[in-house]
């Protein structure tokens, strides 16, 4: 895949994507912690379980956390994940994410 200079309207964009993207995968994660905590308070969830859900949660969250902070990551890959996850690819982005855009399966995408 070709990388062109994006402007700084695209590179903010970017960003943008990205940080809404982050807070999707944290807020998706703490729901079911804090849908545990509820079960917990009601008596339908013990207390041994609801720790095992916080630290559950905890490294879920690390690795979230290492996605979005570790510079080993394709920052490109983690723009095009943003975008397909939250339903944000368009038209343009499918020949420059072609390459991601097959699954292992050989099948395409379907945005």
């Amino acid at each position: 895949m070709g990388r062109s200079k994006k402007s700084k309207e695209e590179r903010k964009r970017d960003r943008e994507i990205v940080e809404r993207y982050h807070q999707k995968l944290t807020e998706d994660s703490l729901e079911l912690l804090y849908s545990d905590f509820l079960g917990w308070k009601k008596g339908k969830l013990p207390y041994y379980d609801l720790t095992e859900k916080i630290h559950e949660f905890h490294k879920k969250n690390q690795k979230i956390w290492s996605m979005f902070n570790y510079n080993g990551w394709d920052h490109e890959f983690l723009i095009f994940q943003a975008k397909k996850e939250l339903n944000l690819l368009e038209e343009g982005d499918k020949e420059q994410y072609a390459i991601w855009l097959d699954d292992i399966d050989g099948n395409k995408f379907n945005s």
